[in-house]
């Protein structure tokens, strides 16, 4: 009897023990984290990160910036020849092959700037006409496109606008052959039955669990398992007050005074991020606004002064670690990125002091 409770007693000290350790207690810092290079980087060229390097596009000289984060100078790519049509956004795979996307075809050139590889993307779309919504597919609802390298395809949104039926709003085309898959995500159950405009772009991230993304216009959080093909939806709130916006439906008929109204007194979900290096998602959110600009005031310039933004923390299973309130007024969050360091967020574009330079800050975690 007294051995069996020895063991009964030790298997629950190292059961608390080992809840201990799993549990953490995140303490979030901010620190002032400049970048190498100028602000054009980001705020004028298709950007985006990969590990703990910056790729920046040069649409009109035809180059590739590639700048170490680290704070090391940074090396350009030339590429050997002209587009058709000028691309709007990229992805450097690796040093063999970095794609772009000109919004009807996909280019892949190499590390030395040679054209290899194009794949259209209308030419085998009619093979999930019955699966997608009718919408052209469109990647620009991110700084850059998303890409699979699981599967070597990139992913493409579908809008919804006037349709109503069921379908899936995601696809992905192949690099290789250029075949269509689409993926087994849905609007979330709010919208199933709603049409939504092809201006509401969702910001999409990956993690090794599945495909996250959200709306501008909802709280919600829609999960994908990739293996399962499981959706799951967080209804997670960052603020009190408002927490959704009217869908943008039919907005070519909206006047300039009713979108001004609608930005101003509508939440707005800004930009969901994965970050590989913490297993952490982050999510930055704008609460409606009780107030409104004096008649001489452009909205947009009041916009930025005078709307709350939070940052909310969130593990791999969408509990809230932190939800804080950051300056309004001094950061553009839907540049921001994750690198080793943390999560770096740059200065709004009009409060900084010199345009030559890239004014940031990084906010980053330490265990207690």
């Amino acid at each position: 009897m007294k051995k069996i409770l020895f063991i009964f007693t030790l298997s629950v000290i190292l059961s608390c023990d080992s809840r201990k350790k799993n549990s953490i207690d995140y303490s979030l810092y901010t620190t002032s984290y400049n970048l190498t290079g100028s602000s054009d980087l980001i705020y004028d060229k298709p950007y985006h990160v990969l590990g703990d390097t910056l790729f920046s596009f040069d649409i009109y000289q035809n180059k590739i910036t590639k700048t170490p984060l680290s704070g090391h100078e940074a090396q350009e790519i030339n590429l050997s020849f002209d587009f058709d049509s000028q691309p709007y956004t990229f992805y450097y795979i690796n040093s063999d092959s970095i794609v772009f996307s000109t919004g009807n075809m996909l280019l892949l050139t190499d590390g030395r700037g040679s054209q290899f590889h194009s794949v259209k993307l209308f030419d085998n779309l009619g093979d999930i006409d019955n699966e997608v919504y009718s919408e052209f597919p469109f990647d620009g609802f991110s700084s850059h496109l998303v890409y699979d390298n699981h599967s070597n395809s990139v992913l493409f949104y579908f809008a919804k606008k006037s349709q109503t039926e069921r379908r899936k709003v995601f696809a992905s085309i192949d690099l290789e052959n250029g075949d269509w898959a689409s993926l087994p995500v849905y609007h979330p159950a709010e919208y199933q039955d709603v049409p939504l405009n092809y201006t509401t772009y969702p910001s999409v991230t990956w993690s090794p669990l599945g495909l996250s993304y959200i709306y501008t216009i909802s709280p919600t959080i829609i999960h994908i398992d990739t293996v399962s093909g499981s959706q799951s939806e967080f209804n997670i709130s960052s603020f009190g007050g408002k927490q959704s916006a009217e869908p943008q439906s039919y907005r070519d008929e909206w006047t300039s005074d009713y979108f001004e109204n609608w930005v101003l007194t509508s939440p707005n979900y800004v930009k969901l991020i994965y970050d590989p290096f913490r297993k952490l998602y982050y999510r930055f959110s704008q609460a409606a606004m009780n107030i409104f600009p004096n008649r001489d005031e452009y909205y947009h310039d009041f916009l930025i002064k005078n709307r709350e933004l939070y940052l909310t923390v969130l593990d791999e299973e969408f509990n809230v670690i932190v939800n804080q309130l950051i300056p309004k007024g001094k950061y553009d969050p839907s540049r921001s990125f994750v690198f080793s360091k943390g999560l770096w967020v740059p200065h709004e574009i009009s409060i900084v002091q010199d345009e030559e330079q890239l004014y940031g800050d990084l906010f980053y975690f330490t265990d207690q």
